[in-house]
């Protein structure tokens, strides 16, 4: 039996006769190829178009070229992931129409754009540019080795259980509370000696000695005080913890029972994380002692007697120190003054103050691993040729693609940016429900079974019955254990945090009205209207700067886009995507 899949397609264009894989421009005549080392008399070859129909997610074809910006390639694939990225962060279908491609692809084009711009006018040489550049490069290396020494690692099926029943973990807990110390004392002593703590509870409670309940229940660590967590956590079920004060008052409990609830998925995502990296984290430290027994000899002798909190010869003296703390087979050697200008860097608010308050030598070994694994990083991924590798490449690329990019913005673009005070007030004005305070509505209801129910109780409030006598007396109520029942807040909630229909059902509403509301479960509810708070706009100063950075941004972007349409006069642009027509069928 065959399985048929359906891809989504776009057509690109096209291939040329000389045995070169291309794709032409959106142009009704393409040149012919001139090179410039064609011998002379040679004939040039025309450049002839074919339709290709491309599977849009194909890893096959996530090289291929959808435009080119002077020498650059968009590839499909770069197009792909603009995308989901998109809708990811909209929330959306990862399905995308032919405006939404245009777009990205339109932000693609000019961003490399832009990025060309910039080095045109020489933005990577300005030095807070170069910096970032000459510091990127070694720690996106360290980064690279990192991952491949934990890329494929997987969590310990125990190790997610343990965590996963850590974090579901609830206790059944009976608990009794006295307002005097002497009495739970009392009760203490009392159990201690053999009587029965169920028994003896529940007649304090039926005495009114004391509060409590006669039933156990379960809670979980985070609904519990911290005092009465901690206690807890080293209870067996069964026992019965010594007295504790809680607030004003003196609390014994027992505990009955212990349960790991099973089914909670979001539980049991972050146990699995939790576990990978507590895997990912030991991981690490077994390769970097592996690096360390290759590469490097400690001077331990001197480390431990390197004392940067004393008065002589004095933190100043230290940076000055040359002696070897750390030798590294094939590269320059840890000297004390690396370590201290290591641990200046930790402390920049005040070296002195950080002295004074005996808080540098706890950060010694911090400060030698700092310098000793960023040069063994660096050493072994050169070693196994990471700078090489294409991953490596494009990852540095995109880190400068992205530097000049938001460099051009700040020194070219946002300068040019203003927004006026009319402007400000202008939106203000015309999006003055964007910027008010929601609409409140405190609402009671009686839920019925049947809508003549509803409406013969409507019928009889509005002509005078108290509510209170209809919630006791009125026919065809449902049963408060109903399973989807709504509850009634008794503070006010915003308007728009009601279900839909119950919104339309209360729209316009004033205080002390009946309306009538059906929920999707088939209940009837007549509802009370007790009060209505009206939207009040915030004054436009409380939310100036909130418009003034919305409006700042839409020029931007705008600002954006006719950059880009200027830039493709100076710089060479081909799109080969000729039909988008097939992405949404």
């Amino acid at each position: 039996m065959k399985r048929i899949a359906r891809v989504s397609e776009i057509c690109l264009i096209s291939l040329l006769l000389t045995g070169t894989v291309g794709f032409a421009a959106d142009q009704k005549e393409l040149p012919a190829i001139v090179k410039e080392d064609v011998k002379e008399g040679a004939v040039p070859v025309a450049e002839t178009q074919i339709t290709l129909k491309v599977p849009l997610f194909s890893p096959l074809f996530a090289s291929f070229p959808v435009a080119t910006v002077g020498d650059e390639q968009v590839t499909l694939d770069e197009l792909n992931k603009s995308l989901a990225a998109l809708h990811e962060r909209a929330g959306e279908d990862k399905t995308a129409g032919r405006k939404k491609y245009v777009t990205v692809l339109n932000r693609l084009i000019n961003s490399r754009l832009i990025v060309q711009e910039a080095e045109s006018m020489g933005l990577e040489e300005l030095p807070e540019v170069k910096q970032k550049l000459d510091d990127f490069p070694r720690m996106a290396l360290k980064e690279e080795l990192k991952d491949l020494q934990i890329k494929s690692l997987q969590p310990d099926a125990t190790e997610v259980e343990k965590y996963y029943k850590e974090a579901v973990k609830e206790w059944k807990i009976k608990s009794v509370k006295f307002e005097k110390e002497d009495d739970a004392k009392e009760l203490a002593r009392t159990v201690q000696a053999g009587g029965n703590f169920d028994e003896l509870v529940n007649t304090l409670i039926d005495s009114g000695k004391a509060t409590g309940t006669k039933e156990g229940e379960y809670v979980k660590a985070r609904d519990l005080l911290p005092q009465v967590a901690n206690v807890v956590a080293g209870m067996r079920a069964g026992s019965v913890s010594p007295v504790i004060q809680v607030g004003p008052s003196y609390a014994i409990f027992k505990l009955e029972d212990v349960r790991y609830p099973a089914g909670n998925a979001e539980a049991q995502d972050a146990a699995r994380e939790q576990a990978l990296a507590m895997k990912q984290i030991e991981a690490l430290a077994a390769y970097n002692k592996s690096l360390t027994k290759k590469y490097a000899k400690i001077n331990q002798k001197l480390l431990d007697k390197l004392d940067f909190e004393a008065a002589k010869p004095g933190f100043a003296q230290l940076l000055k120190d040359r002696r070897v703390v750390v030798e590294i087979k094939g590269d320059k050697p840890i000297t004390v003054a690396d370590m201290a200008e290591s641990l200046s860097q930790k402390f920049f608010h005040g070296i002195d103050e950080a002295i004074k308050g005996k808080r540098i030598n706890e950060q010694k070994m911090s400060a030698l691993y700092d310098i000793f694994y960023a040069r063994l990083y660096l050493k072994e991924a050169k070693k196994l040729g990471i700078d090489k590798t294409g991953h490596y490449k494009d990852r540095i690329k995109d880190f400068k693609d992205s530097l000049l990019f938001g460099m051009f913005i700040q020194k070219v673009v946002a300068p040019e940016i203003k927004v006026s005070d009319d402007e400000t007030k202008a939106y203000y004005n015309k999006h003055i429900g964007d910027y008010s305070t929601p609409e409140l509505l405190r609402i009671k209801g009686l839920a019925f079974t049947r809508k003549e129910y509803a409406e013969a109780a409507i019928d009889k409030l509005r002509k005078g019955t108290e509510y209170q006598w209809l919630q006791a007396n009125a026919e065809g109520q449902a049963a408060k254990e109903s399973a989807g029942l709504l509850e009634f807040s008794p503070t006010p909630v915003t308007r728009n945090g009601l279900p839909e229909k119950m919104q339309e059902a209360t729209a316009g509403g004033k205080a002390g009205e009946y309306r009538l509301y059906e929920s999707p479960e088939g209940f009837f509810y007549v509802l009370l209207i007790q009060d209505v708070v009206p939207a009040k706009p915030q004054p436009l100063e409380n939310v100036q700067k909130v418009i003034v950075k919305k409006l700042f941004n839409a020029k931007l972007n705008q600002a954006v886009e006719e950059w880009g349409v200027k830039l493709r006069d100076a710089y060479k642009v081909q799109v080969y995507i000729t039909d988008l027509g097939a992405v949404n069928k």
